[in-house]
Formats: C-alpha cells, structure tokens, sequence
C-alpha cells in the first residue's frame, strides 16, 4: 500500500485516502489498491425519514443509515493490479458471488501516536457500469454491503495493510 501522510497544516488531497479491493478471501486478503482511477469521492447515500410530529410548525429530518458507494473509472494500463481486478470481473461479467469482494479505506489524513491509520472495512459489491476503450477508461460503481467495521490499519514490512477492528466502537456506522 502506498503511504502518503498528511502533515499538519496541509490540505486533505486525493491521495491521502487510500482504496483497496480484496481479491483473495476474507480469510487471507489480498488486498490491490486502486491507483489508476481519476476519482476518489465517496459517496454517502443518506437514508433520510421526515416526520412531521404535532407540536413542531415544520417537519424533522431524521438521519436513518448509510450507504456508502464509489464510481471508479479505472484507466486501464496492462498488468497494474487494478486493471487485473477490474478487468476480470467486466470480462467475465461477474455477477452474484463473483462480483463481490472488501473494501479497505484508509484515511491517512488522520493518524494516532501508534502509528496506524484510521480505516473502514467492509463487503462490498463491484458493478460494472461501462467500458470506454476510446478512453482506456473501465468504469465500476463499489457499493457497500452490510455493516461497515471501523478500525485501524497498519503497514507491515512489505507494504501489506493489516486492518484491525474497533470493537469498542458503539456508534452504529
């Protein structure tokens, strides 16, 4: 996994969050980090309820859930890992359980006096919306699945991130 710290002063930039696709299993990751996509925004798909109880004048917006996703547009460059991933499951058309796969987003924009990096992990499902060869662009929407774990990241030795799970997290995420 490629690190990249924010220092203290400097603006939170792309690069800063990292995007990693599990291709091996839940047992034995094998994590492959998006590097050749133009986008990193993800977005938080707000589950909303308005209630208009009796004694206000106007309705509350009640904060529900989330469902996290992230479009991709992948620049395709033979051999990097991520064009491997992505173009296996848009050749072979991967649906139901070939589609799925984990998340890992590290934000090292925020990092504890351990050393390691605020993350998420989670199931999640990679959909191939479109193709664009004229481009080299393999475009795939990532939506979360189920419950997202919160935790911390580490990076070993030979570049592996090792998430580790907060279990003392009480916040629904």
């Amino acid at each position: 996994m490629k690190v990249n710290k924010l220092e203290k002063g400097e603006q939170v930039k792309k690069y800063h969050v990292a995007l990693l696709v599990n291709s091996g299993t839940k047992t034995a990751a094998k994590w492959v980090q998006i590097e050749k996509s133009t986008e990193n925004t993800i977005t938080m798909n707000a589950e909303t309820e308005d209630r208009d109880f009796i004694t206000d004048t106007n309705p509350t917006t009640i904060l529900k859930k989330y469902k996290p996703s992230m479009s991709e547009p992948i620049t395709l460059y033979k051999d990097n890992p991520d064009y491997e991933f992505f173009w296996n499951k848009f050749y072979k058309m991967s649906a139901g359980a070939a589609a799925e796969s984990e998340i890992l987003v590290v934000f090292m924009n925020e990092e504890p006096a351990d050393g390691k990096y605020a993350a998420w992990r989670c199931d999640c499902v990679c959909v191939c919306d479109n193709f664009n060869p004229v481009d080299s662009i393999l475009t795939f929407s990532i939506n979360f699945n189920g419950t997202v774990k919160t935790g911390t990241v580490s990076v070993s030795e030979d570049g592996e991130p090792v998430f580790t799970e907060d279990t003392s997290v009480s916040e629904t995420v």
